[in-house]
């Protein structure tokens, strides 16, 4: 093949690659960032019954504490939880307290450790047998969103760990083939320019979504960097020598 043939295969062949790569790392911290998001606004309401003293919510926050996977127990009181109401909904609240009662029960609210959602149901568990509680509430559904997340997380990094380990072993048999350095260095540069076209663009197409997306972010300077390192590799190797 010509050599200007085989640089153009080569910078095809990068662009692809940075395309596809930095697709995936996009879509990986949009979805790890959406999880944060998720788990950081997860709480786990349990009602008491009735009023307690100081003490009894002392012991009470230090048995929550002490369960596996707690990352924190806050006490609310049933004046601090009609505060909140009323800066969140005043006309709720003007609807439910016309007799004149505060009719909310005091509650614990209690936030998850990260390792926690990977054994929810185990978890409750052992809440719930702290104390008599009246009722118990959380978001299933958003349980049920942090653990897709998570999974889709894992599934884009496992795809990505599996397209570098590819790319190694493509560059190990080229070495071990003797491939004319001449011809590394013929596809080097346009395999260069088509990973940073191919970054690009796929930056580009992703970059309106900051405005819809409240957990946008973009991915670590490193991750990019391996991305279009990885991009010109196969440029270069995938180019017929």
């Amino acid at each position: 093949m010509k050599p200007a043939g085989r640089r153009s295969l080569a910078f095809l062949f990068a662009v692809m690659a940075g395309l596809a790569g930095e697709s995936l790392v996009l879509v990986r911290t949009q979805v790890a960032r959406f999880e944060t998001v998720l788990r950081d606004d997860f709480r786990v309401l349990l009602f008491l019954k009735d009023d307690v003293s100081e003490s009894q919510e002392k012991v009470l926050a230090d048995r929550l504490l002490g369960q596996p996977e707690v990352g924190d127990a806050r006490f609310v009181s049933r004046d601090a939880a009609l505060a909140a109401l009323r800066r969140d909904d005043p006309e709720l609240v003007d609807s439910v307290t016309w007799m004149g009662d505060n009719p909310l029960r005091p509650a614990f609210e209690v936030r998850p450790a990260d390792g926690a959602f990977g054994r929810f149901g185990d978890w409750l568990t052992g809440l719930r047998g702290v104390a008599e509680w009246s009722d118990l509430r959380y978001r299933p559904g958003q349980v049920r969103a942090i653990l897709q997340a998570r999974l889709y997380g894992h599934f884009l990094g496992l795809i990505l760990s599996a397209l570098l380990c590819l790319a190694c072993a493509a560059l190990a048999a080229n070495l071990w083939w003797g491939r004319a350095p001449d011809s590394w260095r013929a596809a080097g540069l346009p395999a260069a320019a088509g990973a940073s076209l191919g970054v690009l663009c796929a930056l580009a197409a992703a970059w309106p979504a900051r405005q819809y997306l409240p957990w946008w972010g973009m991915p670590a300077v490193g991750q990019q960097l391996a991305v279009w390192a990885a991009a010109v590799l196969a440029g270069a190797l995938f180019s017929p020598p």
